[in-house]
């Protein structure tokens, strides 16, 4: 056996290739070969590209590509069956699938610019349907390009997120490259909403990945960093990652101006100038989305000041008439202070989301899996014993970064009252390093006694809570104990009351 390729890397490349074989048969068998032969193509640069990028990353190891391989396995079964549901309908195929929502939308405005065959919806963002644009003058029209895109740069995120984590930690715990790494790989595949989301036919894929570059540039700014680390590779890194969310999603570049400023601030006299340079590349792009855009500033600004528009749209709209809208109340027409206010309930619901009650569409066993994000609750429930314990104990800091992905959490939870998850989603890998770096002091021996009562008690809340979401949703509780429905009761209250 030739040294440097051992036996597990065998059984791992047999085991790859097995997979793709079957995924050729059966993408032949239901599609016909030529577009079974495309899925596989597809799916299999989707996969290659991170898990190239994953083998040559500084610390990596076999079980951290068995792990990439597994949930790329897993998502690719997902996005094979999205193809199966988007053209099971009786005149819709891989050129025209039954999309919905916002994946409709960008699906009809990239067809409307590739060859006019339809009109044109509104889209606030441009850059994605542009994307599938480009993708189809290469490849040919077909939903499976944008999909397998999607699900690349999904997984590329992952990879990035571990190697963020690695290159934030290594010089700060006593825990190996290796062990970092898969760490942070294998963190980032427990969230499974952010996952989802990525590959469906939306911007939350590009989203994802211009975060996670963003991110891996600035691990290097992070105080305790002395190592010396490619500069210019990082600036076209971030240049790059601040161009994508110019048209995918401008408004994100806010967020990005914010860690720029977290990161550099603790050391200003040495950063100020690479701090200056990245802060106006930031404002250059936010002025070429602007122009692409449609509405940024003023969309923002309404995000901001409130007013009927946003009650509307986030809280009167027919999907979130929920029991949370009616407690919280007519929260866009608030003060700043009265919001302020409520940022400890907002937060907690935002934490905890996406609510049961709020799976309106499908009500079912698979997509309460999906969507009541158990990974999410580890890996954010871990960063919360964080927040609240560790940070201020000697040699218990991680430093600036976990306050940008956490004032990024409060600005988007006071933003939306707390009720949208989609956009909190990008920024749920940027807390991974602060989860891996707890689990290594909890490793050298700090802070067992705080962190066991810490888990034991949010393992509790969160199990009460989301028995509570369940029966305030379906009754399930009191139709087990055949007694007057939880909803019932509090609006038979509340009325009494008031």
């Amino acid at each position: 056996m030739k040294e440097g390729f051992p036996l597990n890397k065998r059984l791992l490349l047999l085991t790859e290739i097995i997979v793709f074989a079957v995924l050729s048969v059966v993408a032949s068998n239901h599609f016909g070969c030529a577009d079974g032969i495309r899925i596989t193509v597809a799916y299999l640069v989707a996969y290659l590209v991170p898990r190239i990028i994953l083998s040559r990353a500084r610390g990596t190891s076999i079980n951290a590509i068995i792990i990439l391989f597994l949930i790329s396995s897993l998502l690719i079964v997902a996005n094979y069956t999205n193809l199966l549901e988007w053209t099971s309908y009786e005149g819709y195929s891989l050129e025209l699938p039954n999309l919905k929502g916002d994946a409709r939308n960008y699906y009809k405005w990239a067809l409307a610019h590739y060859d006019n065959r339809v009109t044109a919806p509104e889209v606030v963002f441009p850059g994605f349907p542009l994307l599938m644009v480009a993708l189809w003058k290469v490849f040919g029209l077909s939903v499976i390009w944008p999909q397998a895109m999607n699900l690349m740069f999904t997984l590329t995120s992952v990879v990035l997120t571990g190697m963020t984590t690695e290159r934030l930690l290594h010089h700060r715990v006593s825990v190996s490259q290796k062990a970092l790494l898969g760490a942070g790989v294998l963190l980032s595949c427990l969230l499974a909403f952010f996952l989802i989301n990525g590959i469906h036919i939306l911007k939350e894929a590009s989203t994802y990945l211009a975060i996670s570059l963003v991110g891996y540039v600035l691990s290097s700014r992070a105080e305790a960093d002395n190592e010396r680390h490619n500069r210019t590779r990082d600036f076209i890194l971030f240049v790059l990652a601040c161009a994508l969310l110019a048209l995918i999603r401008t408004t994100t570049l806010y967020f990005i101006a914010l860690g720029v400023v977290i990161m550099m601030f603790p050391n200003w006299r040495r950063n100020w100038r690479i701090a200056l340079m990245m802060l106006a590349i930031v404002l250059i792009f936010f002025a070429i989305g602007e122009y692409y855009s449609n509405d940024t500033f003023n969309r923002h600004s309404r995000l901001v000041n409130g007013g009927w528009h946003m009650q509307w749209t986030f809280a009167e709209e027919d999907s979130y008439r929920t029991l949370y809208n009616g407690v919280i109340g007519y929260y866009y027409l608030y003060s700043p202070i009265h919001r302020l206010a409520l940022l400890p309930f907002t937060f907690s619901v935002q934490f905890i989301i996406p609510f049961p009650w709020l799976t309106h569409d499908d009500p079912t066993f698979a997509n309460y899996i999906c969507r009541i994000s158990y990974g999410w609750y580890l890996v954010g429930g871990i960063s919360l014993f964080y927040y609240i314990y560790t940070w201020w104990h000697k040699h218990g800091s991680m430093g600036s970064w976990p306050w940008w992905p956490a004032v990024s959490y409060v600005a988007i939870t006071y933003s939306l009252a707390g009720s949208m998850t989609r956009y909190i989603a990008p920024f749920e890998p940027l807390f991974v390093p602060v989860a891996v770096f707890v689990l290594c002091r909890l490793r050298e021996g700090r802070f067992r006694k705080a962190f066991t009562i810490w888990g034991i008690s949010f393992v509790v809340l969160v199990a009460i809570t989301l028995l509570l979401c369940l029966e305030l949703q379906q009754g399930v509780i009191s139709k087990m104990l055949h007694t007057q429905p939880l909803l019932h009761y509090l609006k038979n209250l509340l009325y009494q009351y008031l």
